[in-house]
């Protein structure tokens, strides 16, 4: 928000995709086996104390110390460094719903526009991707690079629909995930958060 105020709108659009990293593993956390999954998730730590041991030996030998057996042995079940769940975002955001229909076609949600859309657009602005940097194109041999040298699309209107939009569904699977009935007021405030972003910033 502080960074759309200021006019940094790719910066803010890009920020947004951790937004959407966290509704798509809390939503996936809350979908099924929701107590396994969750310490799953929690116990992922020990994978990355386990990475990080790796490359304390190799810059910062005289800092090494040793991991206990425990922690080695819930590291083991983590077979790659950077998937919690052991699946890809995307499978973690297509696997069927177990609460939510698509009214539209009767069978379980998947949240397939938040992964093939939202995710996707706002990873060009997270990588170093030329996508991302469409708002700074100058020409060639002429022009010196510079910050939002051309605004060809102003970014900031989707940075605050995406902060609306994944804050409202995150709160909806964080009752879901304590198996807790979500609150009427939730829902009242999520629209009322919708509805005052989206407008003031359209």
């Amino acid at each position: 928000m502080l960074l759309v105020e200021r006019g940094f709108g790719d910066e803010a659009f890009g920020m947004t995709r951790t937004l959407v990293d966290v509704f798509i593993s809390l939503r996936y956390i809350a979908n099924k086996d929701t107590d396994d999954r969750a310490q799953r998730y929690y116990q992922f730590f020990a994978k990355d104390i386990e990475g990080w041991n790796a490359v304390i030996k190799d810059f910062w030998p005289q800092n090494v110390q040793t991991i206990s057996a425990r922690t080695l042995k819930v590291a083991a079940n983590y077979p790659h460094p950077h998937r919690w769940s052991g699946k890809t975002v995307k499978e973690m955001a297509l696997e069927p719903d177990t609460v939510e229909v698509d009214p539209a076609t009767g069978k379980p949600t998947v949240h397939d526009f938040a992964y093939r859309v939202v995710y996707r657009w706002t990873s060009h602005f997270v990588h170093p991707t030329i996508g991302g940097l469409e708002n700074h194109l100058v020409q060639a041999g002429r022009d010196s690079f510079v910050v939002n040298s051309g605004r060809l699309k102003d970014m900031r209107h989707m940075a605050i629909y995406n902060v609306a939009c994944y804050v409202v569904n995150t709160m909806v699977c964080f009752y879901r995930s304590m198996g807790d009935p979500q609150p009427d007021r939730v829902g009242t405030w999520a629209g009322a958060l919708l509805k005052h972003l989206t407008w003031r910033h359209r």
